[in-house]
């Protein structure tokens, strides 16, 4: 499954880099081989997107903190608030996002820049939606008892997914924010 993810976020990637690298093509005459094409004012990385870059590295932290509590120490109050503040900073990153959304200086029709920086993002922010509720879930399901040292694949497949989207998350601030200024 993950493999799969993979390979749908290599095609938003892809595209980006394409029309960073090679701005000029059949598709996309009127950029005149300049990237960001002429008139897009890119984001700021180092305002906004770093903080929600430090939001997703810390909410991964207390997923991983949720692990051991409960597969090491059998912990479950540990667990559950670990789990609480994953889901609360997955929460404050979409909020952020939404909000610099709202912000953007350019649109997602009428230039490849924005097309390829709102699918990229949006379908990751989708993703991070997906990720919390799976996370909110396995707390509840942890409140109910339902997580032992021995049984927690189901917490354990959602971690995974967390993480995964972390590290999608890394590679958009590193490629789209940073680099493509």
């Amino acid at each position: 499954f993950i493999m799969s993810e993979v390979m749908f976020f290599s095609a938003w990637f892809w595209t980006f880099f394409k029309h960073a690298l090679y701005p000029m093509g059949p598709m996309s005459p009127a950029i005149d081989g300049v990237w960001p094409p002429a008139g897009i004012e890119t984001f700021d990385p180092w305002h906004l997107p770093l903080i929600n870059t430090l939001i997703l590295l810390c909410s991964g932290a207390a997923a991983t903190w949720a692990h051991h509590a409960i597969a090491h120490e059998n912990n479950r109050k540990d667990m559950i608030n670990g789990l609480a503040l994953a889901v609360l900073l997955g929460v404050c990153f979409t909020f952020l996002q939404a909000y610099e959304y709202s912000h953007a200086a350019f649109g997602f029709a009428g230039n490849i820049y924005g097309a390829s920086f709102f699918m990229a993002t949006g379908f990751h922010g989708a993703h991070v939606i997906i990720g919390t509720i799976f996370l909110l879930v396995c707390m509840i399901r942890a409140m109910k008892g339902h997580f032992t040292p021995e049984q927690h694949v189901g917490f354990e497949a959602a971690a995974w997914y967390w993480h995964f989207v972390d590290v999608v998350w890394l590679f958009l601030f590193a490629a789209v924010y940073v680099w493509g200024q």
